[in-house]
């Protein structure tokens, strides 16, 4: 395993890469409340065919704090991927994308750039929309007057309830303090995480690495959404995998993802929001299956 440093903008991102250079480069991009570390399972079973890279974003635990008032705006947050990818591949080099939660958010929006897009060979997403797409998908819910459309987004709401909550100034910071690793703990374990996992082992330092200065994630983003892309623009081959039992991010928020998405397969899972923990095999095996299935072509082409 090598370990870097890699500098993007004014932040300093913590990265290990592992396995062959010589193989195809997979790179994990974690979500929130987490660090790179969510991907232990994914890393022991991926760096025997793949090279494989995860860091800890802006902010969390190894990497630096950003000075920079919107630092966690999705524009420099798909900067610092760019910059990881650059680092590890080269300003030509490009990547089979995995990414989870605010990981997944983050992709979305690199490969919907055109710019960004070229670096991606393809992307597996698991529980995070593009933020576009999900405030087009409520509008749709609202103009459509179907009471189960309403009724999805009535619910989806209602699970979202912490991004208001992570609004409010100062006491998410206060609660995560004084409760945080506690609440931590009994979030992962109550959705998908062993209690016996050994990514529970932390402390409530290490717990503040990963979710204190990344609230700036629901504070710079949710009202300032990136543009919804056009139909059929998205080129990228797109893997989604979808916990049905998700408590965070309903499966209807993808319903209309195959009109803008050239190449879309689709997973379901009867699992929880950390389903790349509780169902680590599975998960492992759909990420192997579709980056092979698209290497293949690629050779073909």
């Amino acid at each position: 395993m090598q370990e870097l440093w890699v500098k993007s903008q004014d932040v300093e991102l913590y990265t290990q890469v592992h396995g062959d250079t010589a193989l195809p480069t997979v790179v994990l991009l974690h979500g929130y409340p987490d660090c790179h570390r969510t991907w232990d399972k994914q890393v022991a079973e991926l760096q025997k065919f793949y090279q494989v890279v995860c860091f800890d974003m802006r902010g969390v635990g190894r990497s630096t704090c950003s000075s920079q008032p919107h630092a966690y705006r999705i524009d420099n947050l798909i900067a610092d991927v760019e910059a990881v990818i650059d680092a590890v591949v080269g300003k030509q080099g490009r990547v089979h994308l995995v990414a989870h939660d605010w990981g997944s958010v983050i992709a979305w929006s690199f490969i919907t750039e055109e710019y960004f897009a070229q670096r991606v060979i393809s992307y597996t997403s698991m529980s995070g929309p593009h933020l576009g797409l999900m405030l087009s998908w409520a509008r749709r819910c609202v103009l459509s007057r179907d009471i189960f459309q309403i009724k999805y987004l009535a619910k989806q709401l209602m699970s979202s309830w912490y991004v208001a909550f992570f609004n409010v100034p100062l006491l998410p910071e206060f609660l995560l303090k004084r409760i945080g690793l506690k609440a931590w703990k009994y979030a992962l374990q109550d959705n998908g995480v062993n209690k016996a996992d050994p990514y529970l082992d932390i402390d409530q330092q290490q717990l503040e690495s990963f979710a204190l200065n990344t609230l700036g994630l629901y504070r710079h983003n949710p009202l300032s959404p990136p543009e919804v892309p056009q139909k059929n623009a998205i080129k990228v081959p797109v893997q989604l995998i979808i916990p049905t039992a998700d408590n965070f991010i309903s499966d209807q928020l993808y319903c209309y993802y195959s009109e803008y998405v050239q190449r879309l397969s689709k997973h379901e899972v009867d699992a929880k929001h950390w389903a790349h923990h509780s169902h680590s095999k599975k998960f492992n095996r759909w990420v192997m299956q579709f980056i092979q299935s698209v290497e293949q072509e690629k050779r073909v082409i």
